[in-house]
């Protein structure tokens, strides 16, 4: 979603994102890897913004971005903000509870369902009502790099290849230094190492097979 490309601006719209959620999130004590960055249950911290309504919350969002405007490109909130806020918890709300997610697939992929937040009696374990009442939080993202996950491409023998897609004599490639065999993708936790590994060996063997060369 950061990185969604607007090709009549001509940028990048979504530079901060809002990650909006209640005090059943906030105070839950399932364990999970992947609770970060919310704080666990009972602690706090500066980078969560909170309110007692959707209204409050919307205010105390908007009271932040005011805040780091100057490094954010002054991103603000739309005036139907708090409006479309009410239309998309409604219509979260209704998937949730049918256990469909029509506008983004939550929960059909085994993965999906392995990284799920723990299941709290509804048909998807990956999705749970928003509370009718607050106090609801938010944290705001922005973009940034895991690793690389660019550069030439390369051949079964990890050659890096030319415009014209043939290898280039003597230059190979391999780990992040490489186009990613995942494309956009990122397979799991660790999913850069396997691939630098098996890039790494074949480009050592081949290289290592190459004739001497005169100086």
């Amino acid at each position: 979603m950061h990185f969604d490309w607007d090709a009549s601006g001509r940028e990048y719209p979504n530079l901060v994102l809002f990650m909006i959620y209640d005090d059943s999130v906030a105070q839950s004590t399932i364990q999970s890897g992947f609770r970060d960055p919310v704080p666990a249950a009972g602690e706090s911290g500066s980078h969560v913004i909170s309110g007692a309504t959707w209204a409050d919350l919307a205010q105390g969002i908007d009271e932040r971005l005011r805040a780091i405007a100057p490094r954010t490109g002054g991103v603000a909130l739309a005036p139907e903000f708090l409006t479309n806020l009410g239309a998309t918890v409604a219509r979260f709300n209704e998937f949730a509870t049918a256990g469909c997610d029509e506008d983004f697939g939550r929960g059909e992929s085994p993965i999906q369902l392995a990284w799920g937040a723990g299941n709290r009696g509804m048909p998807n374990p990956t999705m749970h009502p928003f509370r009718s009442e607050g106090p609801y939080h938010c944290i705001l993202l922005g973009g940034g790099s895991l690793d690389t996950k660019g550069g030439p491409r390369i051949n079964d023998r990890a050659q890096v290849l030319a415009v014209d897609g043939t290898p280039i004599p003597g230059l190979y490639g391999a780990g992040n230094c490489i186009a990613s065999p995942a494309g956009q993708a990122y397979w799991s936790p660790g999913g850069t190492i396997g691939p630098a590994m098996v890039t790494g060996y074949l480009a050592g063997t081949a290289a290592a097979a190459e004739p001497d060369k005169k100086a």
